[in-house]
């Protein structure tokens, strides 16, 4: 099969109505209809309507387009992690990227909300990175990873990378051509990559996800 999905189901609550997709990789998605229209519209160009044989007959028909629609993008992930990990997740992200983070009870579990974009005078973030603390093992990590955009400025990124570079997490994946180990390698390529999230405090790897960070000069910055 040619299908970029294992299964699909569409669920009627009382947030409306969600189509939940998991992919052939054992990712879950939720996609859900904005609560508030955009002024601008973003071509989406995964799935056609004219696709029924590619996608079935209902996604296809219902939800597929030959035009611009009001494709919003991925509003927050979720990540599983260690127990008595998750505030030590945010405040990684808060010591190196200087990011607006939360931390909350959920439902037992404890999770960290990481902010991405914009943050509304009413702190809601555009986007988030969620770190649950989930019990019993987690799945080795496979490798997939994450494009982040830093600040507004190319100055914004600079201070990124040294922050990185001091913590000592700034990394190369030998699958790509991107090897940048220098803030000169970073500021000609507009980006760099690390993996390994830390205790502050200890220098204890706590969690492993390849980012990919990126000055808002990268040539891919969708602004």
């Amino acid at each position: 099969s040619n299908r970029c999905f294992d299964w699909y189901k569409i669920v009627n609550d009382n947030r409306g109505e969600t189509i939940q997709i998991k992919d052939r990789y054992g990712n879950m998605f939720h996609c859900r209809e904005g609560a508030e229209p955009l002024t601008q519209k973003y071509q989406q160009p995964i799935v056609k309507s004219s696709e029924t044989d590619k996608y079935g007959d209902v996604v296809a028909t219902k939800y597929g387009m030959e035009i611009e629609s009001e494709c919003r993008g991925i509003d927050y992930i979720e990540f599983n992690c260690r127990i008595r990990t998750a505030q030590k997740i945010a405040t990684f992200y808060e010591s190196v990227f200087d990011a607006t983070t939360t931390v909350i009870e959920d439902q037992d579990q404890t999770v960290a909300l990481i902010g991405l974009g914009d943050i509304s005078p009413d702190g809601k973030a555009s986007q988030y990175m969620i770190f649950r603390e989930t019990p019993g093992g987690l799945p080795t990590y496979d490798g997939h990873h994450i494009a982040l955009y830093v600040g507004d400025t190319k100055e914004d990124f600079e201070v990124a990378f040294r922050n990185a570079d001091m913590a000592g997490i700034v990394w190369v994946n030998p699958r790509f051509a991107d090897r940048v180990t220098t803030l000169e390698a970073a500021k000609s390529l507009n980006q760099f990559r690390f993996r390994n999230i830390l205790d502050i405090k200890t220098g204890e790897q706590i969690f492993q996800l390849e980012h990919e960070i990126r000055s808002v000069q990268h040539p891919s910055w969708p602004g």
